[in-house]
């Protein structure tokens, strides 16, 4: 790494941080049935060892992107690494749910470090005309460190134990921690070192928290916790305008590539895992197929991911983001719709079809929209804006999960009542991929619309004043 230039030393580090977290969220999903399984649990259960990472990282993206802004996004990346580490230590000793799912809180504290400040570091080590292309190889890995976490997960778990999966970060996150050290830059820090918006955390991780509970029940949606945790939410909002040093910049709302890039992620990411979450517990309950192969058939999406994030990524700064978003949502669409049509006979041809077009979509939407939101603000607020894209993708995971499991249970335990249990499956599984094909067609019709307003990024800055 000695020879290469700086912004490529960047790169390779922020890469390894991105492939272990990916790495582990990939392996995670195909383990989950297992897991479920050998602790004696439901689904609804399990999910909580997504859902409390999410949320965790969800409520404290922000926290961190600012903190980067003032002390320096590389000392967060690079501690990130080692939080992360120790994390993953305590996920492979649990032997009981709640622990594991303390671990995971602790380990999401690590990766909301680096998640909140790797974009940011990247999007400043490169000159405007190579950013996208940067920040399509940070997409590239997404999809490799996804495209090899099912594979191997299904082997590890095949051959070993479950919390193996775990200890496979500790090797990646020591090298990570040690070059981090050596090679991230030492940042230019934010003129004025504001007061952390203590209120602010508090009431966005109370909103959260009670949204993604009242969504998170076992048999029903709990409308009293989710309206409470609405009412945080808006309680939020308000007290973050009368903060002279608010968690929420309003000012970058100002931008329009900012703010319509930031409501389509939220919609891309919110449905993308219904797919990565439910498929596996669908191929093994209903298919009844092993894990190394469900693994196998899991790494269709990342792999295309892997290959369409640069080119995207290169497109994008030739003929910016808006054509390439609409398109991206277009072919999840059509992705949801094709996985809707599975029925409790093994159709892999069908499966393989519909994880294609979700791979190509989720790979040529994030890197353009990425690099397009990055592209639109002043360099000082990178920090701030690459803790927000990581706030609005974990809450849009989250969410996602918690509602795809709560729609997948109601509508089952309804058909199971006059349906034999397969069929009760596949018929809720159609419903919940439908309901995200609806939401991707929404996706596709707010870029259409937004690309006469979304303006090339090299203008952006000339509007950071002026209302959307």
């Amino acid at each position: 790494m000695v020879m290469l230039e700086v912004k490529w030393q960047v790169l390779i580090v922020i890469c390894i941080g991105i492939f272990m977290s990916t790495l582990d969220g990939s392996i995670l999903n195909i383990a989950n049935p297992t897991i479920a399984r050998n602790m004696s649990i439901s689904m609804q259960q399990v999910q909580w060892v997504v859902t409390a990472y999410m949320l965790v990282i969800t409520a404290t993206l922000l926290f961190f992107g600012k903190l980067g802004d003032q002390k320096g996004s590389s000392k967060i990346y690079t501690y990130g690494f080692l939080v992360f580490t120790i994390g993953s230590f305590f996920c492979s000793i649990a032997s009981t749910l709640q622990f594991l799912v303390s671990a995971r809180i602790f380990q999401a504290i690590g990766a909301s470090m680096m998640m909140a400040t790797g974009i940011g570091i990247v999007s400043n080590a490169f000159p405007a005309q190579e950013r996208g292309k940067a920040l399509g190889i940070t997409g590239s890995v997404v999809g490799i460190g996804n495209m090899t976490g099912p594979s191997l997960g299904g082997l590890l778990v095949a051959k070993f134990s479950w919390p193996v999966i775990f200890l496979l970060n500790i090797p990646i996150g020591l090298v990570g921690f040690i070059l981090a050290t050596r090679y991230l830059p030492v940042d230019s820090l934010a003129p004025e070192q504001a007061p952390f918006d203590l209120q602010g955390n508090l009431l966005f991780a109370l909103a959260a928290t009670l949204l993604l509970l009242g969504l998170s029940q076992d048999t029903s949606i709990n409308y009293n916790l989710f309206f409470l945790g609405f009412i945080f939410m808006l309680l939020f909002i308000l007290a973050e305008k009368r903060q002279p040093y608010p968690l929420l910049n309003f000012h970058l709302f100002y931008i329009k590539n900012f703010t319509y890039g930031n409501i389509m992620a939220f919609l891309s990411y919110a449905t993308q895992t219904a797919a990565i979450f439910l498929l596996p517990f669908y191929m093994d309950r209903v298919l009844h197929l092993s894990p190394a192969t469900s693994g196998l058939i899991m790494t269709i999406t990342p792999v295309t991911m892997a290959l369409t994030a640069p080119l995207a990524g290169n497109l994008s700064d030739k003929i910016g983001a808006p054509r390439l978003t609409s398109a991206a949502f277009l072919l999840m669409s059509c992705g949801h719709i094709i996985l809707s049509t599975l029925s409790t006979s093994y159709d892999l041809p069908r499966i393989a079809l519909g994880l294609l077009l979700l791979g190509i979509g989720l790979g040529g939407f994030g890197s353009p929209n990425n690099s397009s939101i990055l592209g639109s603000i002043p360099k000082e607020k990178a920090g701030y804006a690459g803790g927000f894209i990581a706030t609005v993708r974990n809450f849009g995971f989250a969410l996602g999960i918690a509602t795809s499991v709560t729609t997948f249970t109601l509508l089952f335990n309804h058909k199971l009542q006059g349906l034999p249990y397969m069929l009760a499956y596949s018929g809720a599984n159609t419903w919940v991929y439908r309901i995200n094909a609806a939401i991707c067609l929404l996706g596709l019709l707010l870029s259409v619309i937004s690309s006469q307003h979304r303006q090339p990024v090299q203008n952006s800055y000339k509007n950071f004043d002026q209302p959307v």
